[in-house]
């Protein structure tokens, strides 16, 4: 319950960050009290949820498939994305690894496809946009568009004017952008080999477990090392997180012999390719 809670204030806070470099909003809230603006973040607030619901669904549709017991989805806040997805755990063995892999993978991919879908709508409905329209969107800086190499090569190619813009320069972006940005970086984050995490789930699925300690160990050191050094603020927050709760290796499959076809290691190694691409900075920009 108190996870729940935070994250629909941190979800809530996502979407204020969004609006607060607005002139017309900050005006409203700041010097004329005016809280019945807020109403205009609430899409951002309802969307992020809508994602994480995506991701949810499709593990539960993935587990009943497979014949896997699963818990309830226990949501995790974020003060940079508003939320960093759920805990899902398992309440039986898997199968075999199949079945740990399609459970595993089915949530991110979902909810990766959904979210660089409203990444590339909310470009075009922004560069689409009317004057009036404009002064009514969210608020970011450009140096947004550059913290993800994946969200700014999309930029260039939608909106090249917009990455030419100064890093510290205001720009309006339509609120469905905010909602894929979160649901891109949160559907990486998990995606990470890391314990319970669902990548470790799939690393341990595809490599078998003894290879996922060694990988797992390597990532958390390398989240480790980002948070120290500062280059990466969302790592800090992240690494703790899945420190404390995620670690350690989820339960084994009852047939851990028979390995999974090359599809499913194809899709592993697609996934790994667009985590990195989407948590590696644009040229010019920083990391997250």
């Amino acid at each position: 319950m108190f996870s729940t809670i935070s994250t629909i204030f941190t979800t809530f806070a996502y979407g204020v960050a969004g609006y607060a470099l607005n002139p017309a909003f900050f005006d409203a809230v700041v010097n004329k009290s005016d809280v019945s603006v807020l109403t205009l973040t609430l899409p951002i607030m309802i969307g992020v949820f809508g994602i994480n619901v995506i991701h949810e669904l499709s593990h539960y549709l993935a587990a009943k498939a497979t014949k896997t017991e699963i818990g309830l989805p226990v949501p995790l806040p974020s003060l940079q994305i508003g939320s960093f997805g759920a805990i899902t755990p398992f309440r039986s063995f898997p199968k075999n690894r199949d079945a740990m892999f399609d459970v595993a993978m089915s949530g991110p991919i979902a909810s990766f496809v959904a979210s660089v879908s409203l990444v590339i709508v909310g470009i075009l409905l922004t560069i689409q946009s009317s004057a009036d329209q404009i002064a009514t969107l969210a608020t970011v800086p450009a140096a947004l568009m550059k913290t993800s190499l994946l969200v700014g090569s999309l930029t260039s190619v939608l909106a090249p004017k917009i990455m030419m813009m100064p890093l510290s320069q205001p720009i309006a972006i339509h609120p469905l952008f905010l909602v894929g940005f979160a649901g891109t970086i949160f559907s990486a984050l998990n995606l990470l080999p890391i314990g319970r995490l669902d990548g470790g789930r799939a690393c341990s699925a595809v490599f078998g477990r003894r290879n996922t300690i060694l990988l797992s160990f390597s990532t958390l050191l390398f989240l480790s090392i980002a948070a120290i050094t500062g280059s990466s603020t969302i790592s800090i927050f992240w690494g703790l997180l899945v420190t404390l709760f995620q670690r350690n290796l989820d339960v084994p499959v009852r047939d851990d012999w028979s390995e999974v076809n090359n599809t499913r290691v194809t899709i592993f190694f697609i996934a790994m390719l667009f985590t990195i691409i989407t948590l590696v900075p644009f040229p010019g920009g920083e990391i997250l």
